[in-house]
């Protein structure tokens, strides 16, 4: 567990960054049509476009990303560090 933990800890960042960033596109689709049902209701029309919030709107979406990607980074980097040196003091003798 405590090779994998960075891995797993970067992972789960990432993971909850894109799920931060569903939840924004959908609360703003469902409540884009609460408002197209209440002009339909009258008999009125809208424009129909919908604002999606990018990427960089949500501060803590990003920040969930960069701090997953370099944790995941840094944890398959500490792996592959761990494993060079231990082939090359592994070599000299």
């Amino acid at each position: 567990m405590k090779k994998n933990f960075n891995k797993i800890l970067g992972a789960t960042f990432m993971t909850l960054s894109g799920l931060f960033y569903t939840a924004e596109r959908i609360a703003e689709r469902v409540s884009d049509s609460l408002i197209e049902s209440g002009y339909a209701s009258q008999g009125m029309s809208t424009s129909g476009l919908v604002h999606f919030p990018g990427f960089f709107d949500n501060f803590f979406v990003w920040l969930f990303f960069l701090i997953g990607f370099l944790l995941f980074i840094y944890g398959f980097s500490k792996r592959f560090v761990d494993i060079l040196i231990k082939n090359l003091l592994h070599n000299d003798k």
